[in-house]
């Protein structure tokens, strides 16, 4: 067990998935105190009792679905008042793997949500305090599938390019600052992110055994190169990622990385 907090506090969205609960583990251990947001509360109030028992740490929890953005307005109200918080992990999101007429519109409001409009929302709440202080660091957690807008991903790859270009932009921003942004882009990390409905079309046994890369190794690299505005955990990911973001491979990642089309039937294809 670790020592209580130093007076630092980390805000993880989507605080209950495989890498938001490493993120939340990972930074216990370097004495933060935490405010948890997800939208499961049993999960929660787990995470949060067996934080503070193994590590000592304080932790707090904040139930909301961050895809609704009245409630994403009333936790940036609140994340705008604590003076001591100095790391946001926007990790909240989901994976869609269908064509995009396939999925009801909806679903990727969702995901416009969830991925661009909340994680604006909260940077934008926390920057002034933190510049104020001269001291924070926002962690956007992006994808490799940020440079492969192809078949069966579109909706995801596109919210995770945002994050990278969003990430890249404002870090420009805040050169000779000690407050720092990250898009973070993993590539096939071991979670239950593909085990949910949305993603059961990705067949994971086209991916090589050396992209994979476990949740403690991603939280573990994000976290020491902070200065980084593009973090890419893992060697084998990081050469990947530099050749799909060379003109003369996309072609090619494009085909390799294509999902073929699996409509399901009573698919609500209409734009409602």
């Amino acid at each position: 067990m670790t020592s209580e907090s130093h007076g630092q506090l980390a805000v993880v969205t989507g605080a209950t998935g495989g890498l938001g609960s490493q993120f939340c583990r990972q930074l216990a251990e370097r004495h933060y105190s935490l405010l948890l947001v997800d939208r499961h509360e049993e999960a929660l109030t787990a995470l949060a009792s067996q934080l503070h028992r193994d590590y000592g740490v304080s932790a707090e929890t904040w139930c909301a679905n961050l895809a609704d953005q009245d409630a994403v307005c009333e936790l940036a109200d609140r994340l705008s008042t604590l003076s001591e918080l100095t790391m946001l992990v926007n990790n909240a999101g989901f994976g869609q793997s269908k064509f995009f007429v396939d999925i009801d519109v909806g679903n990727h409001l969702d995901m416009i949500n969830l991925h661009v409009h909340t994680p604006v929302r909260l940077s934008h709440a926390v920057l002034p305090g933190m510049l104020a202080r001269n001291q924070g660091a926002i962690i956007n957690v992006s994808s490799l599938s940020a440079w492969t807008p192809c078949a069966g991903i579109v909706q995801y790859s596109a919210t995770k390019q945002f994050l990278v270009t969003f990430s890249e932009a404002v870090s420009e921003e805040l050169r000779g600052t000690r407050v720092t942004i990250q898009a973070l882009c993993p590539g096939f990390v071991e979670t239950s992110f593909f085990a949910v409905d949305s993603m059961k079309a990705f067949d994971k046994k086209r991916v090589p055994r050396f992209l994979w890369v476990a949740p403690e190794e991603v939280v573990r690299y994000s976290l020491n190169h902070l200065e980084q505005p593009v973090a890419v955990p893992g060697l084998a990911c990081r050469i990947l990622g530099r050749l799909m973001r060379m003109p003369v491979a996309r072609p090619f990642v494009r085909r390799l990385a294509r999902n073929e089309r699996h409509p399901t039937p009573g698919d609500d294809c209409q734009s409602g």
